[in-house]
């Protein structure tokens, strides 16, 4: 199987929150896409990952993320 990574890193401030005694910072998301060739069977490691979804290119959550998608070569179906 060919697996193709992707990453997105997105640095971003966030405002302080006193209702939550929280102070102003800087919040960054990692944000992983793969291309796979073929259908794969995904298991999380629980631990480690929070969750995952299967999106197309066209139905990628973050502007973005679609932009730098958009690059890459499209996949072909045989």
């Amino acid at each position: 199987m060919q697996l193709i990574p992707f990453l997105d890193i997105d640095g971003h401030d966030i405002a302080a929150n006193p209702a939550k005694g929280g102070p102003a910072h800087q919040h960054v998301d990692f944000r992983w896409a793969f291309l796979l060739r073929a259908e794969h069977a995904v298991r999380l490691q629980t631990e480690e990952v929070s969750g995952y979804e299967w999106r197309s290119f066209e139905d990628s959550a973050s502007p973005t993320v679609r932009a730098k998608l958009a690059l890459l070569p499209r996949p072909t179906h045989s």
